[in-house]
C-alpha cells in the first residue's frame, strides 16, 4: 500500500533534524516513528548535571504543526486504550519499563547522551507489534518516549514522578488503582 509523503513544518524540521525556534536550537538527536512523529532531544538546563539534562519535544506531520513537549497523558492514554483488548501485554510492557527504570543509569557524559542509541524499542516493537492500532500512537512512539523519560529522570537523583507514574499504571492494570488516579498521576506537576 502506498503511503503519502509526510510533510512537516519547515520552521521546525529541515529534513534531518528538529529545530526549536526560541531559543534557536537544533535537536541533539531526532527519532522518527512508524507513524511519522518526530521526537527530538534538546539541551536542558535542570538538575545536578544541567549539562546532561535534556528536553523531549515532538513534531507531528503537517505544514502547520508546531514543535511541543509531549505530555505523559499521550502515552498513558494510549496504553489505557489498549488494556481492554491487550491487558496482559500492556502489563508486560509496563513491567518491562519498571524493570528498565530500575536498572538504567543516567548518562555519564555529553557524548554518551548525544550519541545515545535506543535500548528497548526494537525488542518492544518486535514482541508487541500486534498492539499497534489505527487512530492511536504507534508502539515505537510509546517505547521511545518511555525509555527517554526513564533516562531523563535518572539524571535527577531525587526525582520520582515518572517512576511513580509507571507504578500507578501497573497498579491500575492489576485493579489496585482507579482510572482517575492514573490520569491524575500523568498530569504535569502531580506529586
Amino acid at each position: 500500500m502506498f503511503q503519502a509523503q509526510l510533510v512537516y513544518n519547515p520552521n521546525y524540521y529541515n529534513g534531518v533534524d528538529l529545530m526549536q525556534m526560541r531559543p534557536r536550537l537544533t535537536a541533539l538527536r531526532t527519532y522518527k516513528t512508524k507513524d511519522g512523529t518526530l521526537i527530538g532531544l534538546f539541551q536542558g538546563d535542570r538538575g545536578v548535571r544541567p549539562d546532561l539534562d535534556f528536553v523531549i519535544k515532538i513534531l507531528i506531520p503537517g505544514l502547520d504543526k508546531k514543535l511541543r513537549p509531549p505530555t505523559h497523558t499521550f502515552w498513558v492514554v494510549d496504553l489505557l486504550l489498549k488494556i481492554p483488548q491487550f491487558r496482559n501485554e500492556v502489563r508486560e510492557i509496563v513491567q518491562y519499563y519498571i524493570d528498565y527504570y530500575n536498572r538504567t543509569t543516567p548518562f555519564s557524559s555529553i557524548q554518551e547522551r548525544d550519541n545515545y542509541q535506543l535500548e528497548t524499542v526494537k525488542e518492544i516493537v518486535a514482541r508487541y507489534t500486534h498492539l499497534d492500532q489505527p487512530y492511536t500512537l504507534s508502539l515505537d512512539y510509546v517505547a521511545i518516549i518511555i525509555e527517554l523519560f526513564c533516562k531523563n529522570e535518572k539524571i535527577k537523583p531525587d526525582a520520582y514522578m515518572f517512576r511513580n507514574l509507571l507504578l500507578t499504571l501497573k497498579d491500575y492494570i492489576d485493579g489496585k488503582k482507579h482510572y482517575t488516579e492514573v490520569l491524575q498521576a500523568a498530569m504535569p506537576g502531580y506529586r
